[in-house]
């Protein structure tokens, strides 16, 4: 009996040392793929004419005013509706308290029509950005759409609007001069990759076996 428990312990304890050998070699490649991304960054030379600027929420507000990469993101989003890259802006963005409304009383003050905008302020990761603007039925993920956002959050950015379903999804960086961000934001998204990669799966097997979003949609914040 004694010889059983051994047994099963050491089986759990190889268990527990591949299961975090494969985490930390899934962080590391997730660390190294988003450095190198953002070191290499260009903008594109021409995007695509699309049917919606993304603008996807950073920091909030303080005291009504956007600051850090809310405002950073938003300048750029702006600047590419002027430009009339797309017609329609999408702002989302949750936390506490949510940046959306913010960013959209800045369009508006701005000159972007409230019938130009559609906000969503509920999301609390960016799985939920994709996920809940997804849900505008005045979007069709057939067609282009422009994501903004910074540079090292791009490429989670696009993973996360392509599993929504938006079929071609093209990324504008709200940063493609500043230097390259060795701080504490890249080691972050080292961490959430993996665990997007995982949230992510879990929630496609849920719609597929019909269980009810609101049932997982927490486990995506």
């Amino acid at each position: 009996m004694a010889a059983q428990l051994k047994h099963d312990d050491w089986g759990e304890m190889a268990l527990f040392r591949w299961i975090l050998s494969l985490s930390i070699l899934a962080m590391w490649c997730a660390l190294v793929g988003t450095a190198l991304y953002v070191a290499m960054y260009e903008p594109a030379e021409e995007l695509p004419e699309a049917q919606a600027i993304v603008l996807l929420g950073g920091n909030p507000a303080v005291d009504g005013a956007l600051v850090g990469e809310s405002a950073q993101r938003f300048v750029h989003a702006k600047s590419l509706y002027d430009e009339g890259s797309a017609p329609l802006l999408v702002i989302t963005g949750g936390g506490t308290p949510p940046v959306a409304p913010d960013m959209a009383s800045a369009a508006t003050a701005s000159g972007v029509p409230v019938d130009a905008m559609l906000i969503e302020d509920a999301s609390k990761s960016t799985l939920q950005n994709a996920l809940f603007t997804a849900d505008f039925e005045a979007l069709d993920k057939t067609q282009p759409i422009i994501v903004v956002t910074h540079r090292y959050h791009l490429p989670r950015a696009w993973a996360s609007f392509r599993w929504a379903g938006f079929q071609s999804v093209h990324l504008s960086a709200a940063d493609p001069d500043d230097p390259f961000p060795m701080d504490p934001r890249l080691l972050w998204e080292a961490v959430k990759w993996p665990l997007n990669v995982v949230r992510a799966a879990a929630a496609s097997a849920a719609m597929a076996g019909d269980v009810p979003r609101e049932n997982f949609l927490k486990y995506l914040e």
